[in-house]
This record gives C-alpha cells, sequence and structure tokens, in this order.
C-alpha cells in the first residue's frame, strides 16, 4: 500500500473510505454506552432548534435530520462521526493539492493528521462540534484560495457557503476568518479580490446562513456563552498579573502539546532535509504563516482581554492541524522530491490505521488492564431493562441531572422523551399517567436516601402536589466487560400521579 501511495497518490481516498468504515464497524462492536459528546447528541436529536447550548448548531442539526430519518440507534450516531470524520481528511487532501503541486506531499500532509492524538484519538472517541469545524475550516480556506488564485462567481459564492456553515460550527471560527481575512491582504493578489463586488456576495451568503441562529444568539447571550467562559476561568490565580501570566504561558504549552508529535515523526522521516530548508518560502508558504501568527495574535489578545486561564487541546486544534501542508509546502518550495520519502513515511499512517481501532477495542474490552473503566462499558442497558421489567411498563418521560445519563438512557428507549435539568431550556411533550410514568434516573453518591434537590424542585415546581411520594431504589448493575463483583450504581425513582 506505501507503495502504490507514492505511484497514484489518490488511492487515500479510498484507503481513507474503507479505514473510517472500519471505525465505523469497530464502534458497534464496542459496548453501546455512550461517552458525553456522543450522548449529547443522542439526547439534542429530540429537537430541531435554532439553538440547544453553548455550541452553535451545525452538528446537531445534521444529527437531528439523520435520525429523524432513520431513528435514534448507535448507527446512526457513529455514521454521522465517521462520514464527516472522512469529510474531514478528504477536504485536507483537496485543499492541499490545491498548494502542493506534488500529489505525494498532499498525501503524506493528509495522512499527516493521523500523527495528531486530538484528532485521531480524541474526534474519534468524543468531539463533534470541533470535527464539524475542521471540515469547514477546509471549506473555507479551498474556498479562499481558489479565489486567490482564479476567482470567479462560483468560488466566492462558495467561500460564503462555507463561511456561514463555519459560523455554525464553532463561535472560534471567527478567528480563523478574520486571520484568513489579514493572510489574504498580505498575499500579491489579495486586496484585488477583497475588493471586488462579488465579495459582498459571499459577506451576503454566509450572513444569510448565520442569521436564523445569529438572532437566537441574541436573546440566549448568556445561555451561549456562560458556561464556556465558566470553563476558561477555572483554577485562575487570584492575582492579575498571575492570570496575565497563566493564560498565555498555557496557550504556549498547548501549541507544542499539540505539534510535537508531528514534528517528532517529520523530524525522524525528512531528518535534515525538514530543518535545513525551513527558511525557504513562497507565496503560499507567506500565507499560511501570516494565518497563523494572526491566529496567534487573536487568542493571546482574546486571553488576555478575557483573562482566559483554562484551555482545551479542543480548542486550538482547529487553528494547528494545518501544520501537515506548511511543512509539505517548505520541503516541495526546497525541491525536495516526496517520492523519495513517502514510502518511509507512509509506514507509519497505515500503522496507525491499524492501531487505533485495536486499541479502541482493547481499551473496552479489557478495562480492568487500564486500572478504570470507560463510560463505554457503564451497564445502561442492563438498567434500563432491569429497571423497565421490574416495574411493568414504560414511562412517558425519563428525567436526569445530567445529560450524559440522559443520552444514554434515551438510546435505550428511544420512543420515550427524555430531558437533562442540565440543558432546562429543551424540554419535551410527554404523556403521564400511571401507566406512563416519569422514569427519575440519577447516579447515586455516599447518600442516596432520597431524590436529589434539584430533581425533587423539578418535580415540584412541574408536578405540583399532584405526585406520589417518590420510593427510590437502588441498582447496582455488572460492568460490561468488567471484573466480577465490578458494578455501577444507579438510583430512580418511578413518579406516579397520586
Amino acid at each position: 500500500m506505501h507503495r502504490l501511495l507514492v505511484r497514484r497518490p489518490d488511492t487515500i481516498i479510498l484507503l481513507l473510505a474503507g479505514y473510517f468504515a472500519l471505525e465505523f464497524l469497530v464502534r458497534l462492536a464496542m459496548p453501546h454506552g455512550m461517552r458525553y459528546d456522543e450522548s449529547q447528541q443522542a439526547l439534542f436529536s429530540q429537537w430541531l432548534t435554532l439553538g440547544y447550548d453553548s455550541q452553535p448548531p451545525l452538528y446537531n442539526w445534521v444529527q437531528a435530520l439523520v435520525v429523524s430519518v432513520f431513528g435514534l440507534s448507535l448507527a446512526a450516531i457513529s455514521i454521522v462521526k465517521n462520514i464527516v470524520l472522512f469529510l474531514v481528511f478528504f477536504s485536507y487532501y483537496k485543499l492541499a493539492k490545491l498548494v502542493l503541486s506534488d500529489k505525494v506531499f498532499a498525501a503524506i500532509a493528509t495522512l499527516s493528521l493521523l500523527t495528531i492524538p486530538q484528532l485521531f484519538w480524541e474526534a474519534q472517541r468524543d468531539l463533534t462540534h470541533t470535527v464539524a469545524q475542521l471540515l469547514t475550516i477546509n471549506l473555507f480556506l479551498y474556498g479562499a484560495i481558489r479565489t486567490l488564485k482564479a476567482p470567479s462567481t462560483g468560488s466566492y459564492v462558495f467561500t460564503g457557503i462555507a463561511l456561514g456553515l463555519g459560523m455554525l460550527s464553532k463561535y472560534n471560527f471567527a478567528l480563523l476568518a478574520v486571520a484568513a481575512v489579514i493572510a489574504v491582504l498580505m498575499y500579491p493578489q489579495g486586496r484585488a479580490r477583497l475588493f471586488d463586488k462579488r465579495f459582498l456576495l459571499t459577506l451576503l451568503i454566509s450572513l444569510l446562513i448565520f442569521l436564523p441562529h445569529g438572532l437566537w444568539l441574541i436573546h440566549n447571550l448568556d445561555l451561549a456563552s456562560g458556561r464556556t467562559l465558566g470553563i476558561m476561568e477555572e483554577d485562575a490565580p487570584e492575582t492579575a498579573f498571575a492570570k496575565l501570566v497563566k493564560g498565555p504561558l498555557e496557550f504556549v504549552k498547548l501549541v507544542l502539546v499539540i505539534c510535537a508529535p508531528t514534528l517528532v515523526i517529520y523530524a525522524l522521516v525528512f531528518g535534515k532535509s525538514l530543518f535545513k530548508n525551513l527558511g525557504r518560502s513562497n507565496e503560499w508558504t507567506r500565507f499560511f504563516e501570516v494565518l497563523f501568527a494572526a491566529i496567534a495574535v487573536l487568542v493571546l489578545i482574546l486571553i488576555v482581554g478575557i483573562g482566559m486561564t483554562a484551555l482545551r487541546d479542543r480548542w486550538l486544534l482547529p487553528f494547528l492541524f494545518l501544520l501537515p501542508i506548511y511543512l509539505c509546502l517548505k520541503m516541495e518550495v526546497a525541491g525536495i522530491k516526496a517520492a523519495d520519502f513517502g514510502k518511509r513515511f507512509f509506514y507509519i499512517p497505515l500503522a496507525m490505521m491499524l492501531l487505533i481501532p485495536a486499541s479502541l477495542l482493547t481499551r473496552v474490552t479489557f478495562p480492568a488492564l487500564f486500572g478504570s473503566y470507560d463510560h463505554y462499558n457503564t451497564p445502561y442497558p442492563a438498567f434500563v431493562s432491569q429497571a423497565v421489567a421490574t416495574e411493568g411498563k414504560k414511562p412517558g418521560l425519563v428525567l436526569t441531572d445530567n445529560w450524559l445519563p440522559a443520552g444514554n438512557l434515551h438510546l435505550q428507549l428511544p420512543d420515550v422523551p427524555a430531558m437533562s435539568l442540565f440543558f432546562g431550556n429543551l424540554t419535551a411533550d410527554y404523556q403521564w399517567s400511571a401507566d406512563k410514568p416519569i422514569l427519575v434516573v440519577w447516579r447515586p453518591g455516599k447518600n442516596a436516601d432520597g431524590v436529589p434537590p434539584p430533581l425533587a424542585n423539578w418535580l415540584h415546581d412541574t408536578l405540583g402536589q399532584q405526585y406520589a411520594t417518590p420510593d427510590v431504589k437502588l441498582a447496582d448493575v455488572p460492568y460490561i466487560h468488567g471484573k466480577a463483583g465490578d458494578t455501577a450504581s444507579f438510583a430512580y425513582s418511578w413518579i406516579y400521579p397520586k
């Protein structure tokens, strides 16, 4: 396969399609417990609304539409993720070919994404909105660069669509959009492209795409920003000077963490050929250098401006995953032949394509080897079967205090509405009667004597005095693939009308 990729680089498309088909099958073979983002998508699939929470709704809309057609299942959740991931790699390859003349270098850059842990591991397990953002970044830059090289009405329209979708993927897409404008302005023909009257078409199309959610955002700004700002200020130092220092240092640390694996692998594969030619440049290396520099300045201004002290690697991944294209550009400008190093490099991503699915299966099949159970191993299917069989009826509503159990329980009871107090703005229509009681579920802590106050308050505020005193039950259910005696605890109560 590594020789075939050198001879026919476009084979990468079939390779990637096969890889993500394998990842889809692997996910179906894994236990059906879901991590946070999968569970959130299962929960949110009940609604098709202009806004949900602190993230824009693009991925939620796609997932909800798929579920509305095919029904809720793990397959419906996983197929969306793997198709979007495939499109991320596919569009990255198309973008790379747009600026690189050697297709082998474009294939090397694309498969280099499998050297970024946040992409090959975290994106496969959990990320949703970030994955959608990566795709829209590729599309937006493809449209922008296509416009720079060969402007047409179609390229301006395409860029506008990508810009609008990008703003619907994650809000920090705006930072890349501003940085891209700066990079275009610094490009030789950039000003002419921006001052072309067709650029107004780009802006108009993007505005129309974002407008419905933008109107929702104006009226729900606290909901959209509050949680994210809270995360950004976690573990903040007390003094203003310490805050000023901690944020930028955290930014630099995460940049190094994300880029280090790729740089190390490139250093091993390309050796001196890489480092001695980093000073070479052309119009496209300068374009990406301005893009990176502008993003870095904008992020640092944001960090200092709002006193950000806690960052997540997934927030910076969309700004750094373009690094392989930049490195390949540097080597191509220096006259290095990709075929001379392609065979050696392709061994690495091909090996990763086997190791990653194997690692996912091993992690959930033998959790005792890792000293802990993953969310995949939480026995939601067995708990739901046990609770429903014991009561002898299905609930009219499932209510939880957090979205992790809410989405997982909804996956097991897809025909039953589910709600989480964590997303109090999302309410579902439900039937409540003696034949369809409300099932309240929570994961008990040390004290499981009664219904937790937030859930009890919801029952009181919503149902008034019309419900019977809850009878709290406990269930200890063996973990999926767990050791004998290892159980997950659930607390629940069936709420009946008086």
